[in-house]
C-alpha cells in the first residue's frame, strides 16, 4: 500500500491545457505542467456552472513563496473578460498587442479599406529619419572632432532644449568633465561617451541636416561604450552614455536598432543595481558606486519609458526588471522630466498581457483626456497615449462618441499645432513625425464628418514636417498617408455609385431637389409603381438638416419623420 502522503493530488480546478490533455494540474497560475511543457496556462471558470462553485483553491487565495517573492499572485487566474462583449481572453490579448502598435493599426485600416492595395506592415513616421552622409565614419578622439568652443556651444543647446525633458545629465558635473577632458591629450576615456552624446544631440537639435562632425561624434560614442562596457559592472558614466545613445537613436534610427539599444541599457541598469530603491542583500546584486537617488531614478525611468513604447510599436516584449519599483524623481524648476516619467505607470498599464475591458479603457481614456499638459512634447505624448487607448477600444468594437469624441478631436488639433511648433523650432522629438501620421490614420478610421473636416489640417501638418526634415522616412510617411486617403476616396466613390444605381433603377429620372412649389400645392403620391420624388422633397424643405442618426435609432421612425417635417 502506497503512502498517501506521496500521492500526487489533482486540484479542484484545472487549467484548460491540462483539461484538454488530461494532465494533472496543481491549480496554480501558471501551473507546474504548463511551466514544464511551455503551454499557455489559463482557466475557463465562467463556462463551469455546476462544479467548482468556489473555483479558487486555497493555494490561489494566498501568496505563494516562490522565486518572484514580493509579487502577488492574482486571485482570479483567468485573464479578465469583457463581459459585455464576451470576447475570449486570448483574443483580447491579441487585439491588445495589435492595437498598441500604430503600424498594425495602419495596416489593419488599409486592409479594411482595400485589401489588395493596403500598405505593408511597417512603422511609418517613427521619427523624422536618419541623419546620413555618404562614406564611412571611423571612431576618432573627441579632441579631433570638435573644438572646445564648438562643444561648449553644442552643450548649451542640449541643456536648453533636451535636458528639460531628459534630465539625467548633471550640468555642473558635465562642464567640469569637459574642462578636465580638454586638459589631457589621451586618445579615449569613458567620459567621452557622455561628451560625444551631448554634442551629437546638440547637433540634432540645431541643424536640420547632419554634418560629418555629428556622425563622427555618434560613432566615437558607440566605440567608447562598447570598449568600456565590457570591463566589470557598468558605472554611472557608462549607463549615462548609453542613455544618451538611446535618446539619439530613438530620434534618428530604425525601430529595431532603438529597441535593441533600449534592451541593452535596461540590462546594464539591472547589472548595476540602479533599479533597486534600497541596497540589495543579495550577493549577485550590488551597486558599483554611490549614485544620487534622483539621478538614478531619472535614468531608470527614462530607459523603461522608451523601451515600453518601442516594444508597443513593434509588438515585442519589453524588459521588466525584477524587484524594480517606480518612484517619481524630484521636480525642479524649469525641468519637466518628472512630468514625462509620470506617464510611465499609465503606459505600463497598456501592456498587452493586461486584458483591459471596456470599462477600464473608457475610464483610462477619460483620465488621459482630462490631463492638462502645456509643454508641446508632453501634449504629443498625451495624444500618443490617447490614440493607443482609442485603438484598444476599437479592437473591442466599441465606438467613442459624444463629449469624449469632442475632446479627442480637440486634443488632436492641439497636438497638430504642437508638432508644427516643435518642427519649426528644430526640436525633432519622435512624436513630431509619429503623432501627425497616426492622427491621419485615426481620422480616416473614425470616418465621420467631424473627423474628416480635420483631415486637411492633419495632412498639411505632416507635409510641413516632411518638407522641413526631407528624409526618406518622412517622404514615405507622406506618400503612405496619401495612399490611405486615396483608398478611402475610392471606397466612398464606390458607395456613391451604388446609391446612384439604386436611384436610377427605382425612382423617376426627373427627380431633382426643388423647393419652388408652394407647400399647399404639394401632395404625396401613394402609387405603388411610381413615386414622384421631386414632390416629396418639396414637402420636406428642411431635408438637408434632417437628423439621419436620430431617425435610425428612434423607437418609432414614422412618428419621428412626421414630427421633423
Amino acid at each position: 500500500m502506497s503512502n498517501p502522503l506521496k500521492r500526487s493530488r489533482r486540484s479542484k480546478v484545472a487549467c484548460e491545457p491540462c483539461r484538454d490533455r488530461k494532465k494533472k494540474c496543481d491549480g496554480r497560475q501558471p501551473c507546474e505542467t504548463c511551466s514544464d511543457f511551455g503551454y499557455e496556462c489559463f482557466y475557463d471558470i465562467t463556462g463551469r456552472k455546476k462544479r467548482n462553485k468556489n473555483p479558487l483553491s486555497p493555494a490561489q487565495k494566498r501568496t505563494e513563496p516562490n522565486e518572484d517573492q514580493g509579487k502577488e499572485i492574482p486571485l482570479n487566474p483567468t485573464l479578465p473578460r469583457d463581459r459585455s462583449l464576451g470576447i475570449p481572453p486570448k483574443e483580447i490579448q491579441s487585439h491588445s498587442l495589435e492595437s498598441n502598435s500604430g503600424a498594425a493599426f495602419v495596416r489593419g485600416l488599409g486592409l479594411q479599406i482595400d485589401p489588395a492595395n493596403a500598405p505593408e506592415p511597417k512603422v511609418f513616421a517613427w521619427n523624422v529619419g536618419a541623419r546620413q552622409l555618404p562614406g564611412d565614419f571611423v571612431p576618432l578622439s573627441i579632441l579631433d572632432i570638435v573644438s572646445y568652443g564648438e562643444i561648449t556651444s553644442l552643450a548649451r543647446i542640449y541643456f536648453d532644449k533636451v535636458d528639460p525633458y531628459y534630465g539625467f545629465i548633471d550640468r555642473t558635473t558635465f562642464f567640469a568633465g569637459l574642462d578636465s577632458r580638454w586638459s589631457r591629450e589621451s586618445k579615449l576615456e569613458p567620459y567621452d561617451a557622455i561628451l560625444c552624446g551631448v554634442a551629437a544631440m546638440g547637433h540634432l537639435f540645431s541643424r536640420r541636416k547632419a554634418i560629418a562632425a555629428e556622425l563622427h561624434l555618434v560613432e566615437s560614442a558607440r566605440s567608447t561604450l562598447e570598449q568600456f562596457s565590457m570591463s566589470g559592472l557598468p558605472s554611472l558614466t557608462i549607463i549615462s552614455g548609453w542613455a544618451l545613445r538611446l535618446a539619439y537613436l530613438r530620434l534618428t534610427s530604425s525601430p529595431h536598432t532603438a529597441w535593441m539599444a533600449s534592451c541593452s541599457l535596461l540590462h546594464l541598469i539591472e547589472a548595476s543595481g540602479f533599479h533597486l530603491e534600497s541596497p540589495s542583500g543579495k550577493l549577485l546584486l550590488r551597486r558599483p558606486q554611490s549614485v544620487d537617488p534622483d539621478t538614478r531614478r531619472r535614468l531608470v525611468g527614462f530607459a523603461q519609458y522608451i523601451n515600453t513604447w518601442i516594444s508597443f510599436d513593434l509588438g515585442r516584449s519589453r524588459v521588466v526588471l525584477r524587484e524594480a519599483s517606480y518612484t517619481s524623481p524630484t521636480c525642479r524648476e524649469g525641468d519637466y522630466t518628472a512630468e514625462m516619467l509620470n506617464l510611465l505607470p499609465l503606459s505600463e498599464t497598456l501592456e498587452p498581457n493586461n486584458a483591459l475591458d471596456s470599462t477600464q479603457l473608457t475610464a483610462m481614456l477619460s483620465n488621459v483626456l482630462e490631463s492638462s499638459h502645456t509643454e508641446p512634447p508632453f501634449v504629443l505624448s498625451q495624444c500618443n497615449i490617447m490614440l493607443c487607448v482609442f485603438r484598444r477600444l476599437r479592437a473591442l468594437h466599441l465606438e467613442v462618441c459624444g463629449p469624449d469624441m469632442d475632446r479627442i478631436l480637440c486634443l488632436i488639433m492641439k497636438s497638430l499645432a504642437c508638432a508644427k511648433e516643435l518642427a519649426y523650432r528644430n526640436c525633432p522629438w519622435s512624436h513630431v513625425a509619429n503623432v501627425p501620421f497616426q492622427i491621419v490614420s485615426t481620422l480616416l478610421a473614425i470616418d465621420s464628418a467631424e473627423s474628416l473636416s480635420r483631415l486637411d489640417e492633419a495632412v498639411q501638418t505632416l507635409k510641413f514636417i516632411a518638407e522641413i526634415y526631407d528624409t526618406a522616412v518622412m517622404r514615405e510617411a507622406f506618400r503612405t498617408a496619401g495612399l490611405l486617403i486615396l483608398l478611402q476616396q475610392k471606397r466612398k466613390k464606390g458607395d456613391a455609385q451604388t446609391l446612384s444605381s439604386v436611384l436610377d433603377g427605382y425612382f423617376d429620372a426627373s427627380f431633382e431637389y426643388c423647393s419652388e412649389h408652394p407647400r399647399d400645392e404639394v401632395r404625396i403620391l401613394h402609387d405603388a409603381e411610381s413615386i414622384v420624388l421631386d414632390d416629396l422633397v418639396a414637402e420636406m424643405p428642411n431635408l438637408n438638416n434632417f437628423d439621419y442618426d436620430q431617425f435610425f435609432i428612434s423607437d418609432n421612425p414614422v412618428d419621428f419623420f412626421e414630427m421633423a417635417f
